[in-house]
C-alpha cells in the first residue's frame, strides 16, 4: 500500500509518520509541507522519494501512483483536500474535525458517497482498547442515570516542547495570516457571527471536543437534544446538556488552562455502579486509558482494567490499511463526522438563539 503524507506538522511528526513507516505492507511514497525544510529533513528521514510544498500538487501528480493519502493538515483545509483526494479515486484519511463548517462537511461526505474508494476520519479514540472496553462494559448498563463528560487540556504546546523536538517548519508571515483568515471565515460562517470572542471559542472546542464527541456518539446514539448551553470565561469554557436516545441526559465540559496535567474523561452512571474512563495524554505514546467500574450499594467494589499500551493512532492507521485492501470498513466515517461538526456548530448556535442546523432536536 502506497501512501502520500498529506500536512508534517507536530501530530504527523508524532504518530503518523512513525506508525506508518513502521506498519507491515504501508510505504510513504510522497509528502507535502508548505515548509521546504519540514519536508526535506522529513522526507530523509523517513525516505520519502517525492516531496512537494503544495498539497493538491501531490494529490494530482501522484493520484496514479498512490493507494491513498493521510491528510494531518490545519482543520480550515481538510474538507477541500479530502474532496479532492477523494475525487482523484485516492483512499483518504482525514484527521478531525471533517470541516470547520457544516456546509464543507457535508460536501465531503457527497465526494465520498461518489467516490469508488474509502474515507475514514481519524477519531484515533475510537480505535483505542480502554475506550473499546469502556463501551462494552457501558453496553451491559441496563439502566443509565447520567453521562458526564469532561475535556480540559493542558497547554499543548509546552507539552509538545517538553516532550519532543519537532521541526518547525519556515513559513512566511503572509502565508500564516492567509490560512488563519481562512480559519476565521469559516468559523464565522459555521456558527452564524462575527463575534470574534464566540469564532475563537467555537475554533477551539471544535477541534478540543470533536474526539469526544465522536466517542459519545459511538456509546450512546445519535443527540436527540439540546438542553442548555453556556459559554464563559472569556472563549475559554462551554458547558451543555445533551439529550441521547432513550432520552439520556449527558453533562458536557470543555475547558482551556495553562495547566500541566491532562483531564479528559467520560463517565456513566448506573444505579448500582458507575462507569468511566480517563484518557491519557493524546500527544504522549503509550499512555494507556484506564477503565474503572465502582459497584455495589451496601459493599463497594473498585476494578481498574488497564487494557492495553497499544497506540490508538497506530491502531488507527492499521484500520486504514485493511479498509485499503477490502479487508475492513471505515469504523469512522464520514457521516458521522458530519454530525459531530454540526452538533458542535449547533451548541454555539443554541447559546445565540439562532437557527440549528443539524439533526432534527426539541
Amino acid at each position: 500500500m502506497k501512501v502520500g503524507m498529506i500536512g508534517a506538522g507536530s501530530i504527523a511528526q508524532i504518530m503518523h509518520l512513525p506508525y506508518l513507516a513502521e506498519i507491515p505492507d504501508i510505504e510513504i511514497e510522497a509528502l507535502a509541507d508548505p515548509g521546504a525544510n519540514t519536508t526535506e529533513t522529513l522526507g530523509d528521514r523517513y525516505n520519502v522519494p517525492n516531496r512537494y510544498r503544495d498539497s493538491e500538487t501531490l494529490i494530482q501528480e501522484e493520484r496514479n501512483h498512490l493507494d491513498g493519502v493521510v491528510i494531518a493538515t490545519p482543520m480550515q483545509t481538510h474538507a477541500d483536500l479530502a474532496i479532492s483526494a477523494l475525487e482523484a479515486g485516492l483512499h483518504t484519511f482525514v484527521e478531525k474535525p471533517i470541516a470547520v463548517t457544516p456546509e464543507d462537511a457535508e460536501r465531503v461526505v457527497e465526494a465520498a458517497d461518489a467516490a469508488d474508494v474509502d474515507c475514514m476520519v481519524g477519531y484515533m479514540k475510537r480505535y483505542d482498547p480502554g475506550f473499546q472496553r469502556f463501551a462494552e462494559l457501558v453496553d451491559d448498563i441496563d439502566q443509565i442515570d447520567l453521562a458526564t463528560s469532561v475535556v480540559i487540556p493542558p497547554d499543548v504546546g509546552s507539552v509538545l516542547e517538553d516532550t519532543y523536538d519537532l521541526i518547525q517548519a519556515d513559513l512566511d508571515d503572509s502565508f500564516i495570516e492567509e490560512s488563519m483568515a481562512a480559519r476565521q471565515r469559516q468559523c464565522e460562517a459555521a456558527i452564524g457571527t462575527e463575534d470574534e470572542t464566540l469564532t475563537r471559542a467555537y475554533g477551539y472546542h471544535l477541534e478540543s471536543i470533536c474526539h469526544d464527541v465522536n466517542a459519545l456518539r459511538g456509546v450512546f446514539g445519535s443527540v436527540t437534544g439540546i438542553d442548555h448551553v453556556d459559554v464563559f470565561s472569556d472563549w475559554k469554557y462551554l458547558t451543555a446538556q445533551l439529550r441521547y436516545e432513550g432520552d439520556l441526559r449527558c453533562m458536557l465540559e470543555s475547558g482551556a488552562t495553562d495547566r500541566m496535567w491532562y483531564d479528559e474523561r467520560i463517565q456513566v452512571e448506573a444505579p448500582d455502579r458507575s462507569v468511566s474512563i480517563g484518557f491519557s495524554n493524546a500527544f504522549i505514546k503509550n499512555t494507556p486509558a484506564d477503565v474503572r467500574v465502582k459497584q455495589g450499594t451496601d459493599e463497594t467494589e473498585e476494578t481498574i482494567h488497564t487494557p492495553s499500551a497499544d497506540e490508538a493512532f497506530k491502531r488507527e492507521l492499521e484500520h486504514f490499511r485493511d479498509c485499503v485492501d477490502e479487508s475492513a470498513t471505515p469504523r469512522t466515517t464520514p457521516t458521522d463526522a458530519q454530525r459531530d461538526v454540526e452538533l458542535i456548530a449547533d451548541l454555539f448556535r443554541e447559546f445565540q438563539g439562532h437557527e440549528l442546523v443539524g439533526e432534527p432536536r426539541t
